[in-house]
């Protein structure tokens, strides 16, 4: 019989201090892991490891954004596969439009702050005029219908974003920018943290008479997060935001918007395996639009009460689940008095929904993890609605591969004007309006290349039902047959040379979609830090051949070019080129048989500015 000869004692104790430190190495490597696998708040409504988000989601930095001098909200969202965010009304300050994965602007919800910003009273033109990068910390953009956990005008998507939150000693910066078209803007931040207490604020002010004849706009905007610890169970904040703007729209009109939203909340973790949200709101908008034939105006008040808890049930199950309230209050009158067609219209209404959603999630085993979610709420103005997701994230940890799918449903609920307008030419509203439903699926693999390197690919397609054709005189219908949103999402990003250069390619292709949108879009940019102080580079957006339903524009690219330099530890300049080709466009191409003109994109602009710490 061989034996083995036994090893000696101090080899024997070696040995297991080998195996000990092994395995605290990798307990650390995995705690390591953990920390740094990103959180997405959107998906659920309370922050998940990305590994088993089970829709596809992409999340931005505002802070790389301003490095690229990209300050518009509507601008920074092209960076989203799936998602084209422009403008069909003008350039800086005009109404925007967000097109996801091949619906309009009404089948996509904005959530702020926890509260939702678009719905039965109220549409998203003025919010993407308004919006600006350097006030927000985290911009998630949930794609898919996410009626299950949403409800309603969540059809194409969700764009998620928050106040940030104040971090480090107290510190501030202050940005000045002038350029062309008699540009200038200023904006301010203070921020930090005492103890259990961090606070956020900024401010900012910016006009420009844009590229075009009576375009003149200016925007004052703020927002503030002050949050605290109270005990070790509970935390609490209050966050607000505003924005004051004037546009000139191209001599027909004079535009004010003014909108505010305020909050406070709470987070409590009442054991380890109970966490509990709360979250109060108030929402108000009004906009006016003064003109020599006639005013119209709008104004919307909204408050709303939510909770979302987070509750283990075992170690590979946990479920999340969540009630709100919403009430709010509509009206909008346009009076054109001069002949020779007199108008006037009024809608004047409120009302509230409450409702109600559960998610089971379950690590049915390593590396997979399957949701299953439930919604029900009720409108006091058409009735109530039942909506549900299912979805799986698969992730083959060996190859930087994750396979995900899912299917769900989702509304879009009709609005105010829809449900009760009136005029003076016999268009009324449709009381008995039913809301516009989809069921809709994605399969997509996300796939790492190295350490540095990663791509996604998506299939989506989208089955809408009995969709509102809001301008059918006398009354708003819902179309027979469905409507059909359907097409592939390509993102791609890396870095080489230690991210001395980056790279970012987003490329939707639609082969069928609402609005007659372009088959082909895409956005592209390279970023070198020649030197640790420095940074170059280069961006670009293409649309293919579309109308947005008007008449024809051909296809455009539009590149720009930006830079800046860290001239000492608290200045840094940067500089940007816009549209550096002086490319020709249209932003869209107005109707023909309405004599409604086509709207241009600016030509070439420069812009440079400084960034002072303090």
């Amino acid at each position: 019989m061989l034996h083995l000869p036994t090893p000696p004692r101090g080899s024997r104790r070696s040995a297991f201090a080998l195996i000990a430190l092994l395995a605290q190495s990798l307990a650390r490597a995995e705690e390591q892991k953990a920390e740094l696998e990103p959180l997405i708040v959107s998906a659920l409504r309370v922050p998940r490891p990305a590994s088993t988000v089970t829709s596809a989601v992409t999340v931005l930095d505002p802070d790389a954004l301003q490095n690229q001098g990209i300050l518009q909200l509507r601008d920074a969202l092209n960076a989203v596969p799936g998602v084209i965010s422009t403008s069909t009304g003008g350039q800086t300050g005009a109404l925007g439009s967000l097109f996801i994965r091949g619906t309009r602007t009404a089948e996509s919800l904005v959530v702020i702050d926890g509260v939702r910003m678009n719905g039965s009273g109220n549409q998203l033109g003025n919010l993407f005029a308004a919006s600006r990068t350097y006030d927000v910390g985290t911009i998630e953009v949930l794609r898919g219908p996410q009626g299950a956990i949403y409800g309603g005008e969540s059809i194409g998507g969700v764009l998620w974003m928050e106040t940030p939150r104040g971090a480090g000693d107290p510190h501030g910066s202050t940005t000045f920018e002038a350029g062309s078209f008699d540009s200038l803007a200023a904006r301010g931040i203070f921020q930090g943290q005492t103890g259990d207490l961090n606070y956020f604020l900024s401010g900012g002010y910016e006009e420009t008479d844009n590229d075009g004849p009576n375009q003149h706009f200016h925007q004052g905007n703020t927002a503030l997060r002050v949050e605290g610890k109270l005990d070790s169970i509970w935390t609490v904040g209050i966050t607000f935001r505003a924005a004051d703007a004037y546009y000139e729209n191209s001599g027909s009109s004079d535009d004010r918007f003014d909108a505010a939203l305020s909050t406070i909340y709470a987070v409590g973790c009442i054991s380890d395996r109970w966490t509990a949200r709360f979250n109060a709101a108030y929402h108000q908008e009004f906009y006016d639009s003064d003109s020599s034939a006639g005013t119209y105006s709008s104004d919307l008040r909204a408050g709303s009460f939510s909770t979302d808890h987070e509750i283990t049930l075992s170690e590979n199950l946990r479920l999340l689940s969540g009630a709100f309230f919403h009430d709010d209050s509509y009206e909008s009158e346009a009076n054109y008095p001069d002949p020779p067609y007199p108008y006037y219209s009024l809608t004047d209404k409120g009302g509230g929904r409450f409702g109600a959603y559960s998610v089971l999630e379950w690590d049915a085993f390593e590396d997979f993890t399957a949701t299953a979610a439930l919604r029900w709420e009720d409108y006091d103005s058409f009735g109530d609605e039942l909506t549900w997701r299912l979805g799986s994230i698969y992730h083959i940890d060996r190859t930087g591969t994750s396979i995900r799918g899912g299917i769900g449903t989702a509304f879009r609920a009709p609005t105010y004007v829809d449900l009760y307008y009136a005029n003076n030419f016999g268009q009324i509203g449709n009381p008995d309006l039913d809301p516009q439903s989809s069921i809709g699926w994605e399969i997509g693999i996300d796939q790492k290349i190295g350490d540095h390197h990663s791509i996604e690919f998506t299939w989506f397609r989208n089955l809408i039902d009995e969709a509102i054709d809001s301008y059918a005189f006398p009354s708003p219908v819902n179309l027979p047959g469905k409507s059909t949103t359907d097409g592939l999402e390509l993102g791609i990003r890396g870095s080489w040379l230690e991210n001395a250069l980056s790279y970012r390619l987003a490329w939707t292709y639609l082969h069928e979609c609402l609005s007659d949108q372009p088959r082909n879009s895409a956005s592209a940019s390279l970023d070198w830090k020649p030197t640790p102080k420095s940074l170059v580079g280069i961006g670009a957006t293409h649309l293919s051949d579309h109308s947005w339903g008007g008449d024809p524009i051909e296809s455009y690219t539009v590149a720009r070019l930006y830079g800046s330099y860290q001239v000492c530890d608290r200045v840094k300049l940067h500089a940007r080129v816009e549209n550096v080709l002086n490319e020709n466009y249209q932003l869209y191409g107005g109707i023909s048989s309405y004599s409604s003109p086509p709207v241009q994109g600016a030509g070439t602009g420069l812009y440079a500015g400084i960034t002072v710490d303090w």
